[in-house]
């Protein structure tokens, strides 16, 4: 059903219901002088196509053509008589004879001559051709003894010289003459392509004005429908007002149970890092006085790698759940994050949300801690010591590098145990591991195997630094002494089994196995001392003991 604006908008137009002159749709008259301008554009590329054939280099390359011939051929012939009167060599013949075989040759410089000359006068190019094969004959003639047979062929070219020499002039005057027709012909055509260019132009120039007054009359019809649309757009901002509020509204109870939210909220453009929102909650866990204008995930996230995994997963797939990332910077806090892609505003956004972690992270690095340690001494237990030691061997295998092992025991700790207590065995152990700690590198993996046995492995350690490195731990071992409650001190020695890597194909365990072997014959030396295993020699065992 028509609207009262649209049906006063029709009275307008038309007054006392009659209809004005009826237009073709602007459509029409937009394709009329389309199709005008497409046949302007193509009279006017023909007429300049026939323009540019007039200014083609070689519009007059036949007259050239024959014309440099005549001109050479005169040259021979009066170099010939020259050579016959003694003022001329042999070898300026002949290359005066090659220069004009080379201008009668066109077909490799000018293949287009060619094709004309046979097309419009082939009688003129038959005698080219007559021309080119003397002129062959007398440079074949030439070409085995130029001095021998140039008076030969000298007098030749003369006989033949006015018979040619007439044709050549003959041939130059056949192809002025064609030229000229030719010329007359190109410039009829460009004549009539001229007329029809102005003839469609003239075309185009009305259809243009058609156009130009019929979207006059549209401009003056808009004008008066726009009258109609302002109350329309009024009424559109009105309510526009209204549901802006409702909106705003909206924004403020959403802003509110976010910052009420147990969670950290933060939502920021994706181009420049302009932040939508953030919660009361996160600007406190990230240590900031006031909401920031501008946020990026690199100032959101601790670690380098998560930022590029976090944004890597968000350009992929659009969203990241459950990520355990380090939030925040002073200090970092253990979070459960997730993030979405969205449009806000029409503008790319990111919206993070997070849980802290803190809590179950440190939960779990205690339970790590527990797995991995010997509650006792504080050195890796011995699945932890394997674990690490077989990750470092095969770095050491793969580098050729040397590595060694040792392990170590408590001389006569059951006596210890027996006549002083399981305390001050205790205390024997703990203090063993301390001076294997402080003996030892940073880099030497050391782990307690199981009661009073321990083990070390030295990477970048060859025979010699092993056994310097055994003899000070069990030289510092023996200095040690443990003070007791009578006022005695209790000391005690260890023994050392050695071996080395050597470049073989082994694992931790086989040199552990050689090690303990190394290690029991210490104890069978009589202990306090190194042993050395030989891994290069499989058949026996070799050792090396050190008082």
């Amino acid at each position: 059903m028509p609207s009262p604006s649209s049906d006063a908008v029709t009275t307008a137009a038309h007054p006392g219901g009659t209809h004005p002159l009826r237009l073709p749709p602007v459509r029409w008259l937009l394709l009329l002088v389309a199709l005008m301008a497409l046949a302007s554009a193509t009279a006017l590329w023909l007429t300049l196509q026939q323009a540019r054939q007039l200014g083609q280099p070689d519009q007059h390359s036949d007259l050239w053509y024959v014309s440099s011939v005549n001109s050479e051929l005169a040259r021979v012939r009066l170099l010939s008589h020259q050579l016959l009167a003694g003022e001329a060599s042999a070898d300026e013949l002949m290359l005066r004879l090659e220069v004009l075989y080379s201008v009668l040759d066109n077909t490799s410089a000018l293949p287009k001559l060619s094709d004309r000359l046979h097309g419009r006068l082939p009688n003129t190019a038959a005698t080219l051709r007559e021309l080119a094969h003397h002129v062959d004959a007398w440079l074949h003639t030439m070409d085995n003894n130029p001095a021998a047979h140039s008076e030969q062929v000298a007098r030749e070219i003369t006989r033949w010289a006015d018979l040619l020499q007439q044709q050549a002039r003959t041939a130059v005057a056949d192809v002025h003459v064609a030229a000229t027709e030719d010329n007359d012909a190109t410039r009829q055509s460009l004549y009539q392509r001229f007329v029809l260019l102005s003839l469609v132009l003239a075309g185009l120039l009305v259809g243009t004005a058609a156009l130009i007054w019929y979207l006059l009359q549209e401009a003056r019809r808009a004008r008066r429908i726009s009258l109609a649309l302002s109350q329309t757009n009024q009424l559109l901002e009105t309510r526009v007002v209204e549901r802006t509020r409702q909106i705003e509204e909206g924004r403020l109870l959403l802003s509110f149970i976010l910052n009420a939210s147990p969670s950290d909220v933060l939502l920021i453009a994706a181009d420049d890092g302009e932040v939508f929102f953030i919660n009361q909650r996160l600007i406190q866990r990230l240590d900031l006085t006031r909401p920031p204008q501008h946020m990026r995930v690199t100032d959101l996230l601790h670690d380098d790698a998560q930022c590029q995994a976090l944004m890597e997963g968000l350009d992929r797939y659009g969203e990241v759940d459950g990520m355990e990332a380090l939030l925040g910077h002073k200090p970092p806090t253990w979070c459960s994050l997730s993030a979405r892609l969205i449009e806000v505003d029409g503008r790319l956004g990111h919206l993070f949300w997070s849980f802290d972690i803190t809590p179950h992270k440190r939960l779990e690095a205690q339970l790590r801690e527990l797995a991995t340690t010997d509650p006792l001494s504080g050195l890796d237990n011995r699945r932890a010591f394997l674990d690490k030691s077989a990750a470092l061997l095969e770095h050491c295998r793969r580098h050729h590098q040397d590595c060694a092992v040792l392990m170590l025991d408590i001389d006569r700790f059951k006596a210890i145990n027996d006549r002083h207590g399981h305390a001050i065995g205790d205390q024997a152990i703990i203090a063993c591991a301390k001076i294997m700690r402080a003996t030892l590198r940073d880099a030497d993996v050391l782990g307690r195997m199981g009661g009073e046995e321990f083990a070390a492995l030295l990477p970048l350690a060859n025979d010699k630094a092993a056994l310097d490195t055994a003899e000070r731990l069990r030289s510092a071992v023996q200095a040690l002494y443990i003070p007791l409650e009578n006022g005695d001190d209790l000391r005690f020695t260890v023994s050392i089994g050695a071996t080395q890597l050597g470049g073989r194909d082994t694992s931790v365990e086989g040199l552990l196995v050689e090690a303990d072997e190394a290690l029991y014959r210490a104890k069978a030396e009589g202990r306090n001392r190194v042993v050395t295993h030989l891994p290069h020699t499989p058949a026996t065992s070799e050792t090396t003991s050190l008082p």
